[in-house]
């Protein structure tokens, strides 16, 4: 799975090369950031995310929302069978939120190349189509608020990592919080560092995200590509 600011750039990528003239940006935008407001626990993630998605299944798809929608599958497939084809885990300290913090990573890492405050007025708005999910309106403005946060640079590291908590756990015990706070956002950050300073790792999550758009040209309709770094080892599930 990638994280808020990943999905952003790549779905900035697409739109600018193989789906240019085929969607509404913001609206494609909204729709590619929608699907984890599932961490809200407001809706299952089956009902916001699809497997085995294909470009030509978004290429089709003429409501930019829901297209967005699918880009966002898309991506977390993508992601996650080229982290375990290059063993990128492999390669981080283990322990119970080990992909969490590489996402995390991913997003620091990915930041400062593009203008991710540009799209915090995008979500000044909630799409009808988002309401289609029969989620309270008041969570879809806490998500699209959680975001406009996080592009503005409101949370990062250790503050970034409390957040992802209290979104998961927003009944969480004081006790749970804590402990949480004391050890698990502690390690996270810590391998999060880990990533972004091993230049291996960089290399190919950069080559990942910098080639992505090139991989899913209009030659490539039918299948998801992984890269040059490692041997396909089929679809995994994404966050």
């Amino acid at each position: 799975m990638a994280a808020p600011i990943a999905h952003i750039f790549l779905a900035k990528q697409m739109l600018a090369g193989p789906f240019k003239g085929f969607f509404d940006e913001k609206e494609f935008i909204i729709g590619t950031s929608f699907p984890d407001i599932r961490y809200l626990k407001v809706v299952p993630r089956t009902k916001t995310h699809i497997s085995h998605v294909l470009l030509k299944d978004i290429l089709l798809e003429t409501n930019s929302f829901k297209a967005g929608v699918l880009f966002h599958s898309l991506v977390d497939e993508q992601r996650e069978a080229y982290v375990v084809a290059n063993r990128l885990y492999e390669k981080m300290p283990e322990f119970r939120f080990t992909s969490q913090s590489l996402k995390f990573a991913e997003d620091e890492l990915l930041k400062t190349r593009f203008d991710i405050a540009y799209y915090q007025s995008f979500f000044d708005t909630i799409l009808e189509r988002e309401k289609d999910y029969n989620i309270d309106e008041k969570h879809i403005q806490s998500w699209h608020g959680f975001l406009q946060e996080y592009f503005n640079g409101s949370y990062s590291g250790k503050d970034l990592i409390m957040k992802y908590f209290d979104l998961n756990e927003p009944n969480a015990w004081f006790i749970k919080r804590w402990v949480f706070s004391r050890f698990y956002a502690r390690k996270m950050y810590k391998t999060m560092s880990v990533a972004l300073h091993n230049e291996q790792i960089r290399k190919v999550l950069l080559d990942f995200y910098l080639n992505f758009a090139e991989r899913n040209s209009h030659g490539n309709l039918g299948a998801s590509s992984l890269s040059g770094h490692g041997k396909n080892n089929g679809r995994c599930c994404g966050g």
